[in-house]
């Protein structure tokens, strides 16, 4: 969104698009704090530079460009992007796309829309054998979401108001060159309904003094984004308790309970074992509860009926496993997305001399398959020799990945279920869960690691940071630097190696507690 002066120069006009529309209705607060920055009452949002986002970005404009590169044979006109945003510039880029819809063209991309009060762009306005005009557009994404509908819809209501024919299927080209196709009579009104909604929540607030406040309940909140996260961490908010849900705070806050320590401090008079529950890891976190111990700031304690017990006696054959991959890889070849591209383990050196690392590598289809069955046979070759072994892992992804890895390749499929059913894959996420109260507000693995591994991580920290450098390795194959490709890998395979260590330390520390 965006202030237009008036011709006269005495006022401005508040300018909304398609995307400022999806976020207020994810998220009025959002919007209003938005409102807020771009008006001068507070300060706006300090810039920051986001690997992942910026990593989507490009790969979202390559899918574009496919797109609109198999779409040439039809005849494109493509609408130049405004250089300076002004009511004249905006005017003209609109009128020249109903112009060249006009025209003889099969293809409008980038087809400009201004009203005086709403301003976007739409991907590909495509001509359709019966002369009417569909609005499509290209998404990453491997679904189809709300946002993108009345983002399909709000293009198509300003080709209707323009007085073009309007094809009644709308459709979105997404990442997985699927085509996903909408009936424009259902998410038109949806669309009109938000824009309408947001237009006038903007002028409402626009007419008062002071910016949004946290709590104010004519807004929705969606208590994800920046400007939620911002207002829960300054107002001791109930969703810092850790497992606290939408629905659950609502309730406390109709009850008059606002914040995490009031919560805490609360008597509970009538309550379900969840809501105790909540209650008592907001004690918790706020240092009300009794602990049996604390370490680096991070304090615990062992809950009645924990599950330490459950955890299998050490064998020397242990291992302790962890998954890199990459969710935005595109198989070249098909639809697929996503790639395991390093199968990571500790196992101690036989002997007991110390714990080596070994990695499996995988960067395409192939070697992904080839990595699948070197991990697998690894491990059961060593259950030969340890048939006591188990295969330590923290949250189960690694099972969800294996099975999914299988049935991609159909390899070793009754390999890895006889894995799952023996019980050789232990998931310590469900120790750390049922056994522990913890001060933390997250069960990461690397929240947890204070408690029993004091070194700090360098590098590559966490999975995101291990996606933008694994782009990066690519990049780097790709640009024939096999110096800073070797590199960019040897920090991820560290970071990796560092995960699996931290499983191991974590077994135990749990272990030291029983």
């Amino acid at each position: 969104m965006f202030f237009l002066p008036t011709a006269d120069g005495s006022s401005a006009d508040l300018v909304i698009s398609a995307g400022d529309i999806v976020a207020a209705s994810d998220c009025e607060y959002g919007a209003m704090r938005a409102l807020d920055a771009l008006a001068g009452r507070i300060d706006p949002p300090t810039a920051t530079t986001d690997e992942m986002t910026t990593l989507v970005t490009a790969l979202g404009h390559q899918h574009e460009q496919e797109v609109l590169e198999s779409l040439r044979h039809r005849g494109v006109y493509e609408v130049p992007v405004t250089g300076r945003t002004t009511r004249g510039t905006l005017t003209a880029r609109h009128d020249e796309t109903i112009s060249a819809l006009a025209g003889g063209h099969g293809v409008i991309y980038q087809g400009s829309f201004f009203d005086g009060t709403f301003h976007g762009r739409a991907d590909f306005l495509l001509r359709e054998p019966d002369g009417t005009w569909s609005v499509n557009d290209t998404k990453l994404s491997r679904t189809p979401k709300e946002s993108a509908l009345l983002q399909l819809a709000a293009y198509a209501d300003q080709l209707a108001a323009a007085g073009v024919p309007v094809h009644p299927v709308a459709r979105l080209i997404l990442g997985t060159g699927e085509v996903s196709t909408h009936e424009l009579a259902e998410i038109l009104p949806r669309y009109r309904g938000a824009r309408s909604r947001l237009e006038a929540i903007a002028d409402e607030h626009l007419d008062e003094d002071e910016p949004a406040a946290w709590g104010d309940r004519r807004w929705s909140v969606c208590l994800k984004c920046d400007a939620c996260k911002e207002g829960i961490e300054d107002n001791d908010d109930l969703m810092l308790v850790r497992r606290m849900n939408p629905a659950r705070r609502a309730r406390l806050i109709a009850s008059g309970i606002t914040t995490m320590h009031g919560f805490a401090e609360s008597t509970l008079a009538k309550a379900d074992n969840f809501l105790r529950d909540l209650h008592e890891q907001a004690r918790m976190q706020t240092g009300l509860a009794p602990i049996d111990g604390e370490v680096a700031g991070t304090s615990y304690r062992i809950m009645d009926g924990h599950t330490l017990g459950s955890i299998p006696a050490p064998s020397p054959g242990d291992i302790f496993f962890d998954f890199e991959g990459d969710p935005l890889y595109r198989d070249p070849a098909g639809k697929d997305w996503g790639l395991e591209y390093l199968f990571g383990l500790i196992e101690h050196a036989p002997g007991g001399k110390g714990i080596v690392f070994t990695g499996y590598t995988a960067h395409d289809r192939d070697q992904e398959r080839q990595a699948l069955i070197d991990f697998v046979t690894h491990v059961n070759d060593r259950r030969r020799t340890h048939p006591d072994l188990h295969v330590y892992h923290y949250a189960n992804y690694e099972v969800t990945a294996l099975r999914k890895l299988a049935a991609r390749h159909q390899v070793m499929i009754a390999e890895v279920e006889e894995l799952v059913e023996a019980g050789v894959l232990f998931d310590l996420y469900v120790t750390v869960k049922t056994s522990l109260r913890l001060s933390a507000r997250s069960l990461s693995i690397k929240k947890l690691e204070p408690l029993y591994m004091p070194a700090s991580r360098t590098g590559t920290a966490t999975a995101v940071d291990s996606i933008t450098q694994y782009s990066r390795y690519r990049t780097a194959v790709a640009a024939g630097d096999d110096e800073e490709a070797a590199a960019v890998f040897e920090d991820i395979r560290a970071y990796n190696e560092y995960d699996c260590l931290s499983t191991l330390k974590l077994r135990d520390w749990l272990l030291s507690l029983r």
